[in-house]
């Protein structure tokens, strides 16, 4: 997988380390000119250790130096709480709904992992460290802001996904040929310097621009396509019910299980699907999520995910239906357009199971036919 968390703190599971680096290494790193080779051997050590160590969700009633960490850090992100520090109180609950709601994440109040690596990542702002290509890969909003800016300059970085990955750092690489700097894919004070001297914000990002070129002139039918159906193994019977309505029609859809999105969305991108579709439980009704965040929007995901809705309100309209844009990993880490289908009822997952399957059928054969992007 190798793109794990990049966490300098040594609570909530994570072990400690020296990433959050707010020096200059720039000019000490220059003669390093291949990014790839940029692997720290330790952090990968520590990466096995984060995944060995099970996460523990803080919620309501909770107390220790866990949830005063996450306070903590929600206060320093702007968000007022007024329980007692360490105490994980209404206050702390309300503060958490909110930070999920602007954040694109489910709106649960409890902070699990993806909630809590979200926290993290929300801490750093361009310039705050040094950042180049290692494992696992460095990630927070001075990765998304170094990615939006790039590709506003026309260097395509990839998906604005917050993740240091080898195209942000290729993408960076061109920038600096282009700006006279050491081409060596690091971003430090010298980078970001020139980052914010020539900026200029675009009326698209280059990543959207290119993938609407892709979606106007691909040819591909149903029985061409490879569609991935993800879902925790809770729902890996619904899951195969997808799978295999799509595959009687032609398609070549596999069934991926997993209680970890950042590992369903890897082995969808190692399967090179041209969709993928992940389905999960909601907190309230039925929600239908496709990819927005860090200044950008998924064309193709919006697409599709706008197609299955209406497809539901015709087939099923019993079953209220919000759709939004999200940040799931699922969401910001897969390569080809991606939905999150998610229904609050495990009944309703039981019962409907078929009928969503046509649903999502009929959206997907329209959606590869539909080149009006």
């Amino acid at each position: 997988r190798s793109n794990e968390h990049s966490n300098p703190d040594t609570i909530q599971g994570w072990p400690g380390s020296q990433t959050n680096c707010r020096s200059n290494a720039q000019e000490f790193l220059n003669a390093r000119t291949d990014a790839s080779s940029l692997i720290d051997t330790d952090e990968i050590t520590q990466d096995k250790q984060q995944r060995a160590t099970p996460f523990k969700s803080n919620r309501v009633g909770d107390q220790g130096p866990e949830v005063a960490d996450i306070q903590r850090r929600l206060i320093n992100l702007g968000y007022p709480i007024t329980d007692p520090i360490g105490t994980f109180g209404e206050s702390t609950h309300e503060t958490i709904l909110s930070f999920q709601s602007t954040r694109g994440l489910q709106s649960h109040g409890t902070c699990d992992k993806i909630t809590w690596m979200a926290i993290v990542e929300a801490g750093y702002t361009l310039g705050d460290r040094v950042l180049y290509l290692k494992r696992p890969m460095f990630r927070g909003d001075d990765v998304s802001e170094l990615q939006y800016r790039v590709g506003s300059l026309g260097f395509d970085p990839g998906n604005l996904d917050g993740i240091y990955g080898p195209k942000t750092a290729r993408a960076l690489i061109e920038f600096q040929a282009n700006v006279a700097l050491p081409t060596d894919g690091i971003c430090g004070r010298s980078t970001v310097n020139e980052l914010k001297r020539v900026y200029g914000r675009s009326s698209e990002h280059i990543r959207g621009v290119r993938e609407r070129a892709y979606l106007r002139t691909r040819n591909l039918s149903l029985d061409e396509a490879t569609v991935a159906i993800v879902s925790s193994q809770q729902l890996e019977v619904s899951a195969e019910i997808l799978a295999l309505r799509l595959r009687q029609n032609g398609a070549h859809s596999l069934n991926l299980s997993s209680n970890e999105q950042s590992e369903l969305a890897h082995l969808a991108n190692e399967l090179n699907a041209d969709v993928c579709i992940h389905i999960d439980f909601s907190t309230s009704g039925v929600q239908l999520a496709y990819y927005s965040g860090f200044s950008y929007t998924s064309p193709g995901g919006q697409g599709l995910a706008e197609l299955i809705a209406t497809q539901f309100a015709n087939t099923l309209p019993q079953l209220a239906l919000t759709l939004k844009g999200m940040t799931l990993p699922i969401l910001r880490e897969t390569q080809m357009p991606t939905i999150s289908l998610q229904v609050q009822s495990p009944t309703t997952w039981v019962t409907q199971s078929p009928i969503i399957a046509e649903i999502v059928l009929t959206a997907i054969t329209s959606f590869l036919k539909n080149t009006s992007y």
